[in-house]
C-alpha cells in the first residue's frame, strides 16, 4: 500500500523543481533543438492532463538535485500505462540520453517490465536533471511524472500486481459461479451477466496495463485498439443486461428506448476504434457513461411498480456509478490523479458485480415464489374451470341434441334443394340444347324446302309434256289399215309437227335433271340429319370429328350459306378418338353460331364475313379451330364469357349457358377449350381432344 500512495501522491523533489514543468504542442517532425527554444506553459504539481489530444506534445522538466541524490539508481517514472508513445530526452552538459516507452512499445523492450513507463536517468556531473518527453495518446492524455529509486519502483509494482491479481481472482470467481449458474437455471440474464463481467473485468485490465503485461505483451497495436473497443463492449454488455434485468421494456419503455440509443452510439464507437479513430472513439465513451445515470431513473421506476430486483440492482449500481463518476472526474482533469480517484473505478466495479451476482440469486427466489403463487393460483382456476365444465358440458350436450336435430332437417332440406338445383341445371342445359335443335330444325325446313319446291316447279310440265307425246302415241296407235293410210301418216305427221316433239323431248331432260338435282339435294340434307341424329347418343363411341363437323355443317348450311362465307379446311389422316359425338356437334354448332352473330356489323356483306373452320392433328392433339373476322371480344369481359348465365346479347336472345356448356362438354372429354380474341383481327376458339388410346 506504500507504493500507492507513494505513486499517486508523488514525491516532490524541490518546490522549485515544480515551478520548472511545462508542456507544449509541436509537430510531429521537430527535433530536440526546436525544443530547447520552444515556449513552454507552466503547471503547478507534477501531473500533466491534457484531456483528449490528438497532437504531439512535448513535457519540460527541469530541477536541481544534490550529490546524494546519486548514491541509488533513480527512475523517471509516468505512471499512466496507456500512452500511446513516450520517448524521454535526457540532456546532460556532455550527453542526451534518449529512450522510448509507451504501449506501442512491446513490453520486452522497455527498460523496465511494468505497465507503467519507466527510465533510468543518467548521472549528470552539473547535478542537473533536465527532461524532454515527447508524448502521444489516443486516450486521455494525461501525465503524472514522479522520481523514484529503481528497487523501491519495482517493489511497488509486485504489490500492485498483487492488489490486482486479488481483484482479477474475485472477477474470476464471479465469472464462474455465475457460469455454473446459468447452466443450473438456463436463465439468459446470466448470459448476459457472464458477459458483463468479463467485459468489465478486462476493460480494468486495459486501462491499468496489465493486458500488454500479461496478454498481449507482444503487440502494443492490439492493447492500444483493445483500448477503444473493450470499454465499448462493457457500454453495450451493461445495457443489455440491466434492460433484461430491470425489465426496462415493461416497466420504463421510453427509458427503454433512451438505452437503445446509447446501444447504437457503443456500437459506433467500436466501428471507428477498428477505423483507427481513437479520439473520437474515447470522446464518444465519455458520452455514453450518461448511460449509467439513466439506469438509475430505469430502476426507480421499475421499483414504484413493485418490481423487487430493482431495489438490489440500484444499490449495486449507485456504487459502481460513484466508482465511474471519480473516475471520469479525474480523466476531465477536475479531480486530482491519485489512489483514491484512481481506483475508484475498479473497487466500485467488483462491489457492483458482487452485489449483481446477490441480486440474481435473490431474482431466483422471486421466481420461484412467483412460480409457486401462479402453481396455486392455476390449481385453483383449474378447480373452477372444472366446475365450469361440468356445467357447461350438461349444456353443451342439450345444445348439440338440438343443434343436431336442426342440422338433420337443414340438411334434408340441402339435399332437396340439390337435387332441385341439378334438376334445373340439366333443364337449362336440354333447353339450351333444344333452342340449339330449334333453331336447327328451322334451319333444315328451310333448306330441304329448296329442293322440294324446285321438284314439284318442274312435275308439272313434265307431266304435260308426257301427256302429249302419249295423245300422239295413242293416235298412232289408233291407226286404221282399212283406211286411207297416207291420209292418216300425213295428220300424224302434221301433229308431230305441231307439237314440235324435238323440242319437248330437250324440255323433259331438263325438268328431269331439275328433279334428280332437287331430289339429291334433299338425300344429301337428309344424310347429314340421319347422321346427325345418329350421333346423338349417351355412350361413347369411337368417332371421327371430321364427320362430326361435316354434318353440323350440312344441317347448319341454311344459317351459313345466305350470312358468310364459310371456309372449311378439313386435315386428313385425323386420328378418331372416343367421345360423345352429339355432344361434340352441339359445341360446334354453338361456337358457328356465335362466329355468325359476331360477324353481323353495319354495312357488310355476306362476303366480307369470313368464317374459318379448320381440323388438324398437333402434338398428339386432335384440334378444331373456329375463326371469325367479327367485333371481337371486349378485354374486359374475357374473364366471364364461360360463366353460366353470362351474356353480352340482348334479353330474350340467349340465355349465357352456350359457351358455358361448351366448356363443359369439352372439359368432359378430358379436352381444353381456349381463345383468342381482338377488336381488329375477331375470334379464335381452339377446342382439343385426346386421340384414342
Amino acid at each position: 500500500m506504500r507504493y500507492l500512495l507513494l505513486l499517486f501522491f508523488l514525491v516532490s523533489i524541490s518546490a522549485d523543481s515544480l515551478s520548472q514543468i511545462g508542456y507544449a504542442e509541436f509537430p510531429e517532425n521537430s527535433s530536440l533543438e526546436n525544443w530547447k527554444i520552444g515556449k513552454f506553459n507552466n503547471v503547478n504539481g507534477t501531473i500533466v492532463n491534457l484531456g483528449l489530444k490528438s497532437g504531439t506534445y512535448v513535457i519540460h522538466w527541469k530541477f536541481n538535485v544534490d550529490s546524494a541524490f546519486w548514491n541509488n539508481q533513480k527512475v523517471l517514472h509516468v505512471a499512466n500505462p496507456i500512452i500511446d508513445d513516450v520517448e524521454v530526452f535526457q540532456v546532460t552538459s556532455d550527453t542526451v540520453y534518449q529512450r522510448s516507452s509507451g504501449e506501442k512499445i512491446p513490453l520486452f523492450l522497455r527498460e523496465y517490465n511494468i505497465s507503467g513507463n519507466a527510465v533510468n536517468i543518467e548521472k549528470s556531473n552539473d547535478n542537473i536533471v533536465d527532461f524532454y518527453l515527447k508524448v502521444r495518446s489516443s486516450d486521455q492524455l494525461l501525465i503524472p511524472l514522479s522520481i523514484q529509486e529503481s528497487k523501491e519502483l519495482l517493489n511497488d509494482y509486485e504489490n500492485i500486481d498483487l492488489i490486482f491479481a486479488i481483484y482479477l481472482g474475485m472477477i474470476l470467481s464471479m465469472f464462474i459461479y455465475n457460469l455454473f449458474v446459468f447452466f443450473s437455471v438456463r436463465d439468459s440474464v446470466y448470459l448476459l451477466y457472464i458477459f458483463y463481467i468479463f467485459t468489465v473485468g478486462y476493460t480494468q485490465l486495459v486501462l491499468f496495463g496489465f493486458s500488454s503485461k500479461y496478454i498481449f505483451n507482444f503487440s502494443g497495436s492490439i492493447n492500444i485498439l483493445l483500448g477503444s473497443i473493450v470499454p465499448g463492449l462493457s457500454g453495450l454488455a451493461t445495457i443489455f443486461f440491466a434492460q433484461n434485468f430491470i425489465k426496462t421494456a415493461q416497466y420504463a419503455p421510453r427509458i427503454n428506448s433512451i438505452l437503445n440509443f446509447f446501444k447504437l452510439l457503443y456500437l459506433i464507437a467500436i466501428v471507428l476504434a477498428f477505423f483507427g479513430f481513437h479520439n473520437t472513439t474515447q470522446i464518444i465513451l465519455n458520452a455514453g457513461a450518461l448511460s449509467a445515470l439513466i439506469l438509475i431513473f430505469a430502476s426507480v421506476k421499475a421499483i414504484k411498480q413493485g418490481y423487487k430486483p430493482a431495489r438490489y440492482f440500484i444499490t449495486a449500481w449507485v456504487i459502481f456509478i460513484i466508482g465511474l463518476t471519480l473516475y471520469a472526474l479525474r480523466n476531465f482533469g477536475i479531480l486530482p490523479f491519485n489512489a483514491f480517484t484512481n481506483f475508484a473505478l475498479p473497487v466500485g466495479s467488483v462491489v457492483e458485480i458482487l452485489l449483481l451476482s446477490f441480486a440474481l440469486a435473490d431474482r431466483i427466489n422471486v421466481l420461484k415464489q412467483e412460480k409457486e403463487l401462479s402453481q396455486q393460483q392455476a390449481f385453483v382456476a383449474m378447480k373452477e374451470n372444472e366446475r365450469l365444465v361440468t356445467e357447461q358440458n350438461v349444456q353443451l350436450e342439450k345444445k348439440v341434441h338440438e343443434r343436431t336435430a336442426d342440422l338433420e332437417n337443414r340438411n334434408t332440406e340441402l339435399h332437396t334443394a340439390m337435387n332441385n338445383l341439378r334438376m334445373t341445371q340439366q333443364q337449362l342445359v336440354e333447353s339450351e340444347k333444344l333452342a340449339s335443335i330449334g333453331q336447327m330444325t328451322a334451319g333444315i325446313a328451310h333448306e330441304i324446302n329448296n329442293p322440294i319446291n324446285f321438284v314439284q316447279s318442274n312435275v308439272g310440265p313434265l307431266k304435260r309434256d308426257i301427256d302429249e307425246i302419249l295423245e300422239l302415241l295413242s293416235q298412232l296407235a289408233e291407226i286404221d289399215e282399212n283406211k286411207d293410210l297416207l291420209e292418216q301418216i300425213n295428220h300424224l305427221k302434221s301433229q308431230y309437227v305441231k307439237l314440235d316433239v324435238e323440242y319437248l323431248k330437250k324440255e323433259i331432260q331438263q325438268l328431269l335433271n331439275g328433279i334428280e338435282d332437287g331430289s339429291k339435294r334433299t338425300a344429301e340434307i337428309v344424310k347429314g340429319l340421319r347422321v346427325f341424329s345418329r350421333m346423338d347418343r349417351s355412350e361413347l363411341i369411337l368417332a371421327d370429328i371430321n364427320e362430326c363437323l361435316n354434318s353440323t355443317l350440312v344441317v347448319m348450311k341454311n344459317m351459313t350459306k345466305a350470312e358468310v362465307t364459310l371456309n372449311v379446311e378439313l386435315g386428313e389422316n385425323i386420328p378418331k378418338t372416343y367421345c360423345y359425338p352429339g355432344k361434340l356437334s352441339q359445341v360446334f354448332m354453338n361456337l358457328v353460331t356465335n362466329a355468325v352473330q359476331a360477324t353481323r356489323l353495319p354495312n357488310r356483306q355476306p362476303i366480307d364475313r369470313i368464317i374459318n373452320v379448320r381440323s388438324y392433328f398437333n402434338d398428339n392433339k386432335i384440334c378444331v379451330e373456329i375463326q371469325d373476322n367479327g367485333k371481337g371480344i371486349p378485354t374486359e369481359i374475357q374473364d366471364k364469357i364461360f360463366e353460366p348465365f353470362f351474356t353480352t346479347k340482348d334479353v330474350g336472345e340467349g340465355t349465357g349457358l352456350g359457351l358455358g356448356i361448351a366448356a363443359g362438354i369439352v372439359g368432359e372429354h378430358n379436352g381444353h377449350l381456349s381463345f383468342t380474341s381482338s377488336a381488329t383481327d375477331g375470334t379464335t376458339f381452339l377446342i382439343t381432344l385426346p386421340v384414342a388410346n
